[in-house]
């Protein structure tokens, strides 16, 4: 008697335990997704270094953090940045 008590517990708790894996959500994973290491953070830092005021965009776009801003005279400014190296591959400002 007592083994079949010991079924009627061990089966129910085995299927809890068992949904409670299957509903974990699984890990993530990207595939092909690139994470550049300067932040955009640190690209505006970079940027506000090198004279821009006011940012108005910051993105990551093709391989590159791309700034926009203004800077003390009120030009507007465009700034691309190395997000491996922090170097400044471009700098325009409009006159």
């Amino acid at each position: 008697m007592r083994s079949s008590m010991r079924i009627r517990i061990a089966l129910p708790a085995a299927l809890i335990a068992g949904m409670a894996l299957w509903s974990l959500p699984a890990s993530a994973q990207t595939v092909g997704v690139f994470v550049p290491p300067l932040s955009a953070a640190q690209a505006q830092d970079i940027a506000v270094a090198n004279g821009v005021i006011a940012i108005r965009k910051i993105e990551f776009y093709d391989g590159a953090w791309k700034v926009e801003g203004r800077d003390r005279e009120g030009r507007r400014v465009e700034m691309k940045i190395h997000p491996a190296t922090g170097e400044i591959i471009r700098l325009e400002r409009y006159y």
